[in-house]
């Protein structure tokens, strides 16, 4: 059953960024902002391994100059939010790159519904 709610949150999560409306920003998405100096999308680059979601791995990408995230059935755009390192996917997730001491990526946290899902970069 949990497999099956995380299932269903995941793809709902990615598949909102596909659907483009001209509503006017909610509460919801005020936090999402566009930051005037971006660091360089590049260092989020990667394939993350998961354990205990419907898929094993997410693969992110960056696509037209915009950071995507990919389950492998789903890809959709992360938007970038307040927090360093911090990205919206269609207002259903968040996903927060971890970095070492070095400020290399070598993780993200995905949060939804509550849930909070570590993802190791593989090298």
């Amino acid at each position: 059953m949990k497999k099956l709610f995380l299932t269903f949150t995941c793809l709902l999560s990615l598949s909102g960024s596909y659907a483009a409306t001209s509503e006017v920003p909610n509460a919801k998405s005020a936090n999402i902002m566009v930051v005037a100096d971006p660091v360089d999308l590049n260092h989020y680059v990667g394939k993350y391994k998961f354990e205990g979601l419907p898929f094993e791995f997410i693969t992110i990408a960056v696509k037209e100059g915009k950071l995507t995230v990919n389950t492998g059935s789903e890809e959709g755009i992360l938007t970038p939010l307040k927090d360093a390192d911090s990205f919206d996917a269609a207002g259903q997730a968040t996903l927060k790159f971890i970095r070492n001491a070095e400020k290399k990526v070598t993780g993200v946290t995905l949060q939804a519904q509550g849930f909070d899902f570590e993802g190791k970069k593989e090298l």
